[in-house]
């Protein structure tokens, strides 16, 4: 549900929108859209752009959002078809401007309508069940086995504040297991700073009781170790539950490198 500053900001971006040449619709998105959300979402907006013109329009808005609404900051993405701004407010708003072969890419039931001029449409998708596809796993495991098996080297450079970036990879894709574990879609997933709520409290706890770390050697291995302990049981347990065979041949070489390099036993 959006707050007053919020919806201020929707219904200012809207008025500009609904008069701007080449914009056919316009559709709230993103937490607030699917009706969730909270005062510290940001605006997430889904732009329709005539034929043709996703190009032009991308251009005005950048020129011309920046001095009606006070922004400060626009982050042009993929070519303008993300556009990301910041107000001298502080509020934080995006345009992912589409045309109408795009549309099918999006869930009508997880957008808000703002205005129309037309009849394209995104389509109500069916509800699915999500289950985690094994070489999705597989990428993450293998991928968590690699970041894990460079501890030594960052350690033996004496690169420890270059390593807790790369205990930072780990506590993310700890994240992101946890998240599969749970059977939660990527659509359904939300912004990168609205996480706790796709987790158990089971899942939380185990977060919330890994050790502090700092930038020295001791504290790095253990670090590892202790994200190690989290991430391999739980990404066992979910391979076994959807019949992804496990690496094992590479768990076991990383599992002796760190051990000959470290003295970590894993």
């Amino acid at each position: 549900m959006t707050t007053p500053d919020q919806q201020q900001l929707i219904d200012a971006i809207a008025h500009r929108l609904d008069a701007e040449p080449g914009v056919e619709a316009l559709w709230l998105a993103g937490s607030l859209g699917g009706g969730g959300g909270d005062a510290f979402s940001d605006v997430d907006l889904l732009v329709l752009a005539a034929d043709g013109a996703a190009g032009e329009v991308s251009a005005r808005l950048t020129r011309d959002l920046a001095p009606a609404l006070t922004v400060v900051l626009v982050n042009s993405l993929f070519g303008g078809r993300v556009l990301n701004m910041v107000t001298a407010d502080w509020a934080r708003f995006d345009l992912t401007i589409v045309q109408r072969e795009d549309l099918q890419r999006y869930d009508s039931s997880a957008l808000t309508p703002l205005f129309n001029k037309g009849a394209s449409n995104p389509p109500a998708l069916p509800e699915t069940a999500y289950r985690t596809p094994p070489d999705r796993l597989l990428r993450l495991v293998n991928e968590f086995l690699r970041v894990l098996g460079l501890a030594p080297v960052a350690v033996g450079r004496e690169e420890y504040e270059l390593a807790l970036s790369g205990i930072d990879l780990l506590r993310r894709m700890t994240f992101d297991l946890m998240v599969e574990e749970n059977s939660i879609p990527p659509s359904k997933r939300g912004g990168a700073l609205h996480r706790n709520p796709l987790l158990t409290a089971e899942q939380l706890d185990d977060l919330r009781t890994l050790p502090a770390l700092v930038a020295e050697r001791s504290s790095i291995i253990a670090g590892h170790a202790a994200f190690a302990r989290i991430f391999l049981p739980r990404a066992r347990r979910l391979a076994a539950e959807i019949g992804m065979v496990w690496p094992t041949e590479f768990e076991d070489a990383t599992r002796r490198h760190l051990l000959k390099s470290l003295g970590l036993r894993l």
